[in-house]
Order: C-alpha cells, then structure tokens, then sequence
C-alpha cells in the first residue's frame, strides 16, 4: 500500500486526515446551531435580524411592488438598472440600489436571484419591517447573487444592489422570485432488516440550497424505520465533497457527519428508535465554487446485530512528544461483534497525524481463528488487557510530528475484501497530545568552569521551550551564551542520560557483578567506538592464538570460536562492572546535592555509548552461548533461537562487508587486513560471532546521527564547543585506484517505421537507451549519425555512431567523452535486419569518465 497517491494509498482511505482538523471535529460546519436549524427546516421558522439604520428608510427612496407568489404565479420577474444615480444602499454605502416588495401567499422554499452581465451582484432579504433575513454575493453562476429561504405567507423586502459601488458605472440587472421545485423531502420508503434503501443525485448550481447553508446545493430524504435499529448511513461521491446531517421531526438534528467515510465521503453509524427520519445529502463546495457538476449516491441500511464489529479498543501515545523525534504508538484493536469476520476478508491498523507522518502494518486475513469473535489484539503490553494477545503483524507503529504545538494521533483498522479489492469496513479513535520544540526539565544544578548554575527548560502554550540559565551564586547576573549553552547540555545529560539509567531498555541483561575492569572513552563517537571493538577483538583473537591456527591450514572448530565470543562477552562485562560504578557514584554525588560538571556530562554520554552500543550486544552474544550449551537442543532452542534472533535483529543495518572495511580503518591494529580475513574464516565456522561483531557496528554506525540529534533537540547545536564533542574522525584512506572501463556492446533493433533504434547493453545486461536514438530511414550512405548521451551511474560515457552503408547494411560505432572513437570487431548490420529484434556487435570496452565531471559512478 502506499501512503500518498496510490490506489489504495492512505491519503484516499476515508480518515480525513488531509484536513486539519481532529476527527472529533470532522463535521466542518462545527459552531452551527443544529438544532435550531432543524426548527428552521421543520417548521419553516424564519430568523430575523435587525439592520443598521440607512437612507433606504427615505421617503425618496421608492419600493417597487412586485405582487404575490403563489396559487397560479410561480415566479415573478423585474428588470432594473443602475444609473450611479439611485438610491444607496442601506446595508452597503456609495452603492445604488433598488428595493422592490413581494407577497408569499403559500408557505415554502423561495429563491431570489439578483443577475448582471456588467457588475457583481449583492442581494439582501428584509422582513416588511425591514429586518434582514439574510444576503448573498456570488450564490449564483457567474457574480450573481441568491438567497433561498423557507418562507412562511407574509409581506418581505429584497433590495438588490451592487459589490463595487458607483465608481463602476452604471449596469442592468434582472431579479427574480420564486419557489424552488422538487426541494421537498423525497421518500425513500421502510427500512426493513435484510435492506437497503438508495437513492441517487448530482448537485449542481441549481439544485435547492441546504437547510442549515443555503449556498451549498442540497438534497433531502425521508425514511421509516419500523423498528429499533443501529443504522448505518452512507453519501459518497466521486467528484463531491459529501456532509451529512440526520434529522428526527422530534429531536431536530441529531447527527452530523463529514469525512467519517472513504476518502471524503461521510457516514453515520447510530442506533435509532422506530419512526421517521429525514436525512440532508449535501456537500462541502458551495454552489458558486462547485461548477462541476458532482454525483452522489445515498445508502442507508441497517447493521445486523449478529455481524462481525472489528474496532479500535485501546489507543496509547505519550502525552508530550518532542517535534522531530519518533514516537511509538501502541494499540489494542479487536471484533466486538458476535460473529468471526468472514474468509476472504483482512484488517490493517494505520496510524496518522498532522503534517503527512503516518504507519502502517501488514495486512492481517481473516484465517486461522484470527479475528474471530471477541478475539483482541495488543501491540504490546502498554495497550493490553486481561483478555487480549499479541500478534505479529499487529506490531507498535511509529510516528514523527515535526510542528510543536497541540496536536493528534489517530488509529484507524481497515476491513478490506481481498478480492473485490475494496475497502468493507473501518473504525478509528483519536487522542490528543501536545508537542514540544525541545525537552522540558528542570531545575538542575550543574557546574560549568568552576561555576554553579541553575538551569531549566520551559513550554510555552505552543509548545516552544525556552531554556533559562541562571548563576546559582547571583541569579540577576547575566550569563555567557558559551556558558550557557554548556549547562544546557551538562542539564540535559544529567535529566535524559544519568537519571534512570540502569533502567534504559538497551542496558537489560547486563550485570555489574564481574570484577571491574577499567575503561575510558574519549567521546561517543562512532569511528572511536569501531576502535573500541576492534581492540576487543583483536586482543582476544591474538590470545587465542587464531591466526596461527588459520595459517596452518586447519579450520576454526566452532566452539573455538564461540570461546572466542565469551572471551568478548567477560572482557565487556568486567567494563561494564566498571561503569556501572562510576554511574552510581555520581548518582550519590547529585543527589547528595552536589552538581553534575560540564566534563562529567560529557564522560557519561560517552561511556553510555560504548555500554549500550559495544559492550550490551557482546555480552548478549555470550549470554547465547551459554544458553546453547546448557539447552539440551543446542542453538535449536526455541529461546536460545530467540536471543540469536534479537542479534540479528541489530545486525541488519545494511552491507556488512563495506561496513566491516570502514571500521577496520579506525581499529588501532597492526595487521587490519590478517584480521579481517581471520574474521571471514570464523564468521563461516561459527555464526554467533558475525551476528554479535555485526550488531555491535551497526550499533555504533547509527551513533552519530543520535549524537548531532540530542544537541540539536536542546537548541545548541550552533556553540562550537558542543559542536566539536563526539565527531566521528576522517578515515586514512589510501587514494582510491583508477576506476575499471565499461564493457558494453552496442544494441540496434528496426522499428516498423524503417527507423533503427539503437542503445547499450552493459556486461550486467542492463539496456541503455539514449536521446535521440534513432537513425533515419532516409539517411544517405556513408553520414555518420550519433545519438544523444549514453549516461551510465549517473554520467554520460559517450555517444553511438551509425551510418547507411551503400550496400544497405549499417555500420555501428561509439565515440567516447574524451571524443575517441571506439569500433567494435563485429560491427555490421545486415540489409535485412528483423523487424524488432535486439541485434548486438561484439563487446568494446569504453573508459569511465574522469572523477566529477560528468557524475558519480
């Protein structure tokens, strides 16, 4: 599935999300009064205004009567003109206007249209008394204007006036009055168990005007229902963008909806008592932006109590997430009906936010007894309840919202027809959270120079943090931003690194009871990590005499090597026996009340570093190793299989051979290359040693970029000293040797024009194609014609060459970027080439282009 665009793409899958708004405000006509609009629609209320007072009461301003609607006259009709020489306006100031009078003798919907071919029109709707009912610009095609009401008999005012005012000359203009057709509710029937009820239609600029906004085109429908009943309500159309409202004649509105369906559709879910109902299918484009004409089709059904309910039970997120830094979203879905859900069918769990982040698992199917009826899943033990169980698939999903401020998470599952291809069912909640700028913390005391200072990290309503830095000894006085900027960092060490650190999930399973073996690092950077590998690795293959073994010819027995990785495992439990000790001492130190320095903090980021990226998965390795030799199964072990698994896990961060060679240039050993062949002849005789070196590395490789994160979510980044801490160093790389020439053949096949086309062929059996690549049916014997470039890794390598030969044959070639020509051994077409046949001349061998200037390789 992709997120954006697809077929079945997130951005098209019914959720809303391409609104800001939360799903709990889908209705994007929140604010209005439902109710008392259903009154309106219900009883044909009118809601009067009064208006401000203008020259439209003088008595030089005349009403034009226009007589009665109703009985045998429908519609009335005046035409008028604006002279720049009328009366104003009493609602819009410097405009002419023209007041006219008309009678309602029969209660109903009424249309007003106010049309000019040379200036916009505006309409006002007055009471007799001159109390606005209502106005509109551009509510009918083109500038005109239209009001539609639901009046009841009486006596009422429209003045019809102009957007610009005088200053754009005079204008003729048309007003019509009448009622609408067909705008009365049409029957749908009885909504019997087994049904549904459907209905069709297309809004266009002329369909009746909703109850609740009248410049949104609007069809209304009446259904019985003979029984109570959860119903289920569908308006989806293709083009539109479909609301819809729900009304009870006793109620008033008692259900709205807009995006709750697929993509931009709407529906409503609600368990209704036996009676009539009238549902308003509309739309959120209004009439004078929605020219084209839009379909819509009207289903409404009822929900078989005994049916399958697959939801959204239990939704868990943080409350305060850092803008720019994933967070893990855990969740428990299940099917609350009281039936399985069908074969054939499958449900997928997405998770979405603002600002186009979202998550997606595996499509679970309906097989198996999963989804059977109250069977619940959890993504972990953060969303489990008594009853419920993990699944695979259903694993936790990771979201990254990137703007501070309040914001939302949703979790919507999907119910898809794996056949049909189509979406069945959905369901989703939504929780709120807030997103900051940084962290927040504090206060902390730390020392920076010999100096105490205060430091505390603060959220604005935004969520924009503020770090504030004070000295302990004079609060009032100012602090430099160098200094201020390291107590930032010592604060946030001490905060995020030092409190709780024995509970930091990548440090589970070490313990600090092994003799303490000394270690320092210089910094937790990555290439000063792979050293720190390396030299555990090469002092204990040196010690197990490896090499010696290799050179003779024999080969590594596996439990030499995984001897070897228990001799890791002890050398990094004994540094960690030694870290683990300076930990806890500066623990008393704080909490003694003695401040964290600015050197400690950086010690302590580095030594973390090498615990949980070095030292956590050799250990775990020869934690595996134990466990296989106590298992009586060995490595086939179920848990023994499950800690191999979990290193694996760590190893995958890509080509472990490039990533090995790159290490090895910052390892501090004499013989680099013997011990990266030593280490390809154990990998093969034993493979808990690959998995344990290669999660090690992998771990170290991501170290950087989490490095340059945690300065940069502080807001410190930029101070040169912080800048310089942690930064991986230049590898001594030897200069690269010259790149290898491209072995290729030229390619030409006849087009059924005539034409030949031709192309490259590359040693791997990659087809080039060029630009202008085609030889004319008409060329003349003996022209050499050439193609566009021939680009290869990204750069252009040369061009072909072809010509008509006299005798009908074409002759191929190639001509470099260096402007040689290269001819093939076996380089003729012949006259009678088939048609659309690859035909290729031997191989050439032509030379890269130099380094930079025609891109990379």
């Amino acid at each position: 599935m992709t997120p954006l665009g697809g077929d079945r793409g997130f951005a098209h899958r019914g959720t809303g999300l391409e609104a800001t708004a939360p799903f709990g405000a889908a209705v994007r006509w929140g604010g209005r009064a439902l109710a008392l609009c259903a009154v309106v629609l219900l009883a044909g209320l009118v809601i009067l205004e009064t208006p401000r007072p203008a020259s439209a009461d003088h008595p030089e301003c005349e009403v034009t009567d226009l007589g009665a609607i109703g009985g045998e006259t429908a519609v009335l009709e005046t035409d008028g003109r604006w002279t720049t020489q009328d009366c104003d306006s009493a609602f819009r100031p410097g405009s002419d206007a023209h007041t006219y009078r008309f009678e309602v003798s029969e209660p109903g919907r009424v249309r007003i249209g106010l049309t000019s071919a040379d200036a916009a029109s505006y309409l006002y709707l007055m009471a007799e008394d001159r109390r606005r009912i209502a106005d509109n610009d551009d509510g009918a095609p083109l500038l005109g204007a239209r009001v539609e009401r639901d009046l009841q008999p009486g006596t009422y005012l429209v003045e019809a006036t102009t957007v610009g005012g005088r200053s754009h000359g005079p204008a003729d203009f048309t007003l019509t009055i009448g009622y609408v057709a067909s705008c009365d509710p049409i029957d749908l029937g009885a909504l019997e168990p087994g049904t549904s009820l459907t209905a069709s239609g297309t809004w266009t600029i002329d369909t009746c005007g909703s109850r609740f906004v009248a410049t949104h085109p609007a069809y209304t429908y009446a259904f019985h229902l003979p029984q109570d009943g959860r119903v289920r309500i569908d308006l989806v159309s293709e083009d539109g963008d479909p609301v819809l409202s729900l009304i009870s004649p006793t109620q008033g509105v008692i259900g709205a909806n807009d995006d709750g369906g697929a993509r931009r559709n709407s529906r409503l879910d609600q368990y209704l008592a036996s009676g009539l109902y009238l549902v308003e299918a509309t739309t959120y484009s209004a009439r004078d932006r929605n020219r084209v004409l839009a379909d819509f089709t009207l289903t409404v059904s009822l929900i078989e109590a005994d049916s399958f309910l697959i939801k959204v039970e239990a939704l868990e997120i943080p409350d305060v997430v850092i803008a720019g830094e994933p967070f893990t979203v855990h969740y428990r879905v299940g099917n609350l009906g009281h039936t399985d859900l069908p074969e054939g069918l499958s449900a997928e769990v997405v998770a979405a936010a603002p600002g186009g982040t979202w998550d997606i698992t595996r499509s679970v199917p309906a097989r198996g007894g999963r989804w059977g009826a109250g069977v619940s899943y959890h993504s972990g033990d953060e969303a489990a309840s008594g009853t419920s169980a993990p699944l695979s698939a259903l694993r936790p999903l990771t979201l990254n919202i990137r703007e501070p401020g309040d914001s939302y998470v949703v979790l919507v599952i999907y119910v898809d027809d794996d056949e049909a291809e189509q979406e069945v069912d959905f369901h989703f909640i939504e929780r709120v959270l807030s997103v900051h700028s940084g962290p927040t913390f504090g206060p902390r005391t730390v020392t920076v120079d010999g100096s105490d200072l205060e430091v505390v990290a603060t959220a604005d309503e935004e969520g924009i943090v503020t770090n504030t830095v004070t000295s302990a000894s004079d609060p009032g006085a100012g602090v430099d931003p160098a200094v201020e900027a390291r107590a930032v960092y010592a604060a946030a060490v001490g905060a995020f690194l030092l409190d709780g650190i024995f509970d930091r999930p990548a440090l589970e399973g070490l313990q600090a009871s092994a003799e303490p073996l000394e270690t320092t690092r210089a910094d937790a950077a990555s290439t000063t990590l792979y050293g720190a590998f390396w030299e555990q690795y090469a002092e204990v293959v040196a010690t197990a005499g490896v090499e010696r073994t290799l050179a003779s010819g024999e080969i590594a027995h596996p439990a030499a090597v995984e001897d070897l990785v228990l001799e890791m495992a002890r050398r990094v439990s004994r540094q960690y026996a030694w870290l683990a000790a300076s930990w806890s001492a500066l623990e008393e130190q704080v909490a003694g009340g003695d401040a964290i320095s600015f050197g400690q903090a950086v010690a302590l980021q580095s030594e973390l570093a090498y615990a949980e990226r070095i030292v956590a998965p050799l250990a775990a390795a020869g934690r595996a190793v134990e466990a296989a030799r106590a298992a009586e199964s060995s490595w086939s072990d179920p848990a023994v299989e499950a800690m191999v698994e979990a290193l694996a896990a760590q190893a995958g961060c890509g080509s472990q051979p490039s990533l090995l060679a790159h290490s090895l240039l910052f390892a501090d050993v004499e013989d680099a290359r013997g011990l990266a062949a030593a280490d390809a002849e154990l990998r093969a005789s034993s493979p808990i040693l690959g998995y344990a070196s290669d999660a090690a590395l992998c771990s170290a490789f991501s170290v950087d970029r989490e490095n340059a994160w945690f300065l940069r979510r502080l807001g410190v980044s930029s101070d040169p000293v912080l800048a310089s801490l942690h930064v991986p160093g230049r590898s001594p790389r030897a200069e690269d040797p010259p790149a290898p020439p491209y072995e290729l053949r030229v390619v030409a096949r006849l087009a059924e024009d005539g034409r030949v086309e031709h192309g490259v062929e590359l040693a791997s059996g990659v087809l080039v194609l060029p630009p202008r690549r085609l030889l004319p049916v008409d060329a003349p014997a003996g022209r050499w014609y050439v193609s566009g470039d021939v680009e290869v890794d990204g750069g252009a390598i040369g061009l072909i060459r072809a010509r008509r030969l006299g005798d009908g044959r074409i002759e191929l070639g190639f001509r470099t970027v260096a402007g040689d020509s290269v001819a093939p051994d076996v380089r003729y077409l012949p006259a009678d080439l088939p048609v659309g046949v690859w035909v290729r001349s031997s191989v050439i061998e032509v030379a890269p282009p130099p380094a930079g200037e025609n891109g990379p390789r």
